[in-house]
């Protein structure tokens, strides 16, 4: 049995530790770790101010970038589209602005805007599954075979919708009447908005916006993550159903800085089933939708890429081919003759 001795040693011995320490600390050892707790401030501080007059640089350059490529837009947009159609797809109006900036640009560049296609919460909100199974069931009656496969009536949904966009139906799928009705039964399920004719396209610019923009404050927290997972999923779908189909698709959306980017077009970004996809960020910024149609030209004629000022983006601005054709143009014409040289700023 350890006696009384035993503690009354062990708490001389530490308070001897502890007086030693006292004395080590305001003696020897007191100037040392001050010049080094010192010297280690005085560190930080000069990093943080080195990275913020880095940061302070970028921004300015930037900003002037993005003012150069707003004010080149007629000469790096000129006939750049012409003759194609795009569709613009939404997620209810979150983009609005955004998107009559896009719709500009496109025509500016010497395209059409065909369908204007609003996605409404109904598709993935945890409160439209009534909504989604009437859907369904209206597409059942017209053709089962309009329903692309999915896991849950979100992605299906979300791939049939992909269908309906792509596709020539002379060439293949349903025939105009019956994807006319389809459309219909999704617009009367309010599950869409359609302004426009969706009958033929040649690519698709999808314009997404924040996550936090289509979050309800209202619900709890368990509710707001199976709505998130629920809009990820319909997105995820959609998208994959335009690869499938070959749609030439640029994914553009809103970011909530310059140095990150998040929801589906982190996704797009990431996952290597979108890899014949592009991408822009910025959507917001002055240059957004130049980026947006400029990255749609390059889609056109095979090209891809990621593009902005995020840390994923591969670079600043697409370069187009004005030497490759556009669908329906010859390789001979390759739009040549209608496009101007680029400028000295241009993408050459």
């Amino acid at each position: 049995m350890i006696d009384f001795r035993y503690h009354l040693v062990s708490l001389i011995s530490v308070f001897i530790a502890l007086a030693i320490g006292i004395v080590l600390g305001a003696g020897p050892l007191r100037d040392s770790l001050g010049d080094q707790l010192s010297d280690q401030v005085e560190q930080l501080r000069t990093e943080k101010e080195e990275m913020r007059t880095a940061n302070d640089a970028m921004t300015v350059e930037n900003d002037q970038l993005a003012g150069y490529i707003q004010a080149s837009a007629p000469q790096l947009l000129d006939a750049t589209l012409e003759g194609t159609t795009i569709a613009l797809v939404t997620e209810e109006d979150s983009t609005r602005s955004q998107v009559d900036a896009v719709e500009a640009d496109i025509l500016a560049a010497g395209g059409q805007v065909g369908p204007r296609i609003s996605l409404q919460s109904a598709l993935w909100s945890p409160d439209g599954a009534e909504q989604r199974s009437d859907a369904l069931a209206q597409l059942r009656g017209i053709d089962p075979a309009l329903l692309a496969e999915g896991e849950d009536d979100i992605a299906v949904l979300g791939g049939t919708i992909a269908g309906l966009l792509s596709g020539d139906a002379e060439e293949d799928g349903p025939d105009a009447q019956t994807r006319a009705e389809a459309w219909e039964a999704l617009r009367s399920s309010q599950l869409i908005a359609l302004d426009g004719d969706p009958a033929r396209i040649d690519a698709v610019a999808y314009l997404g916006a924040e996550p936090a923009a289509l979050a309800v404050d209202t619900e709890d927290a368990e509710t707001a993550g199976k709505r998130a997972q629920s809009l990820l999923t319909m997105q995820t779908s959609l998208l994959l159903g335009l690869v499938a189909a070959d749609t030439p698709t640029v994914v553009s959306a809103v970011t909530t800085a310059d140095t990150s980017s998040d929801g589906i077009l982190s996704t797009v970004r990431t996952d290597s089933r979108f890899r014949s996809l592009s991408t822009t960020d910025r959507l917001t910024q002055a240059d957004g939708p130049v980026l947006a149609v400029l990255a749609l030209a390059e889609q056109l004629r095979g090209g891809v890429g990621d593009y902005g000022t995020a840390s994923d983006a591969d670079s600043r601005l697409p370069e187009v081919d004005r030497a490759a054709p556009l669908p329906g143009q010859s390789a001979d014409a390759g739009g040549a003759g209608t496009a101007p040289e680029p400028s000295d700023g241009g993408e050459g």
